[in-house]
């Protein structure tokens, strides 16, 4: 089975049907949809909902959660309502801030996949209404979610961009986190790059956690059915 885990909702007329054609193409199985942050011109939770209802097969609805402004009850909203996860970015504090671990312990608790931008975020004049900060989603402020919460799903967007180092070494760390490779500089970047970056090999690796695990395993008390893993695991 084939996942994108990393798909936004246009707004233009027609452009889910479009959407679902490309998919077909590419012989994707299922996308994860969701809307884009504050200052984008783009459809809301309710639009993204009613696409998984038309595409129920297909469709994986993402709930995008203002993170600092929703309450943890949102998140219970969410999940009654049939969404699978929540989409972050632009958060008004650092990630791995404290007064967001109700939010993630909800998540935890209810299977909610939480999925990160993280790295530079798209800009444009009508964000100047908005207080966004690239700095607040540093991927490396993930680690200290990863490690508290070690049930909750992470979906890591852009692989920390420009942080790829520091992603590649929390792919290979947390076995909780699942990582794409989407968007900006990513494209340009040739194969020989990601194997320099994601160094490690299934027979000769020496370096694995406290559980004795490699990058590829779980524990036994890891979530019985995990989602299907991305590329850099």
């Amino acid at each position: 089975m084939i996942i994108d885990t990393h798909v936004h909702l246009g707004s233009k007329p027609g452009h889910l049907e479009e959407l679902m054609e490309m998919v077909q193409g590419l012989k994707i199985d299922k996308v994860c949809l969701f809307t884009a942050g504050p200052g984008f011109q783009r459809p809301g939770n309710a639009s993204i909902m009613e696409a998984h209802l038309k595409h129920p097969d297909c469709i994986i609805p993402f709930y995008y959660f203002r993170l600092g402004v929703d309450t943890p009850r949102v998140v219970e909203r969410a999940q009654r309502d049939g969404f699978r996860g929540l989409k972050l970015i632009n958060p008004t504090k650092n990630y791995n801030d404290e007064s967001y671990f109700p939010v993630w312990e909800r998540c935890e608790d209810l299977g909610m996949i939480a999925l990160f931008h993280t790295g530079i975020v798209g800009r444009n004049p009508q964000q100047i209404h908005f207080d966004i900060d690239s700095s607040r989603m540093k991927v490396i402020y993930l680690d200290r979610i990863a490690r508290k919460f070690q049930q909750m799903t992470m979906f890591v967007a852009h692989l920390g961009n420009p942080d790829y180092g520091e992603a590649g070494m929390m792919c290979r760390w947390h076995a909780n986190m699942y990582f794409d490779l989407s968007g900006s500089t990513l494209k340009k970047k040739p194969p020989s790059f990601f194997r320099e970056l994601l160094w490690w090999e299934r027979q000769k690796i020496r370096y694995k956690d406290e559980l004795g695990r490699g990058p590829w395993k779980r524990s036994s008390s890891a979530p019985t059915s995990p989602p299907p893993r991305c590329p850099t695991r």
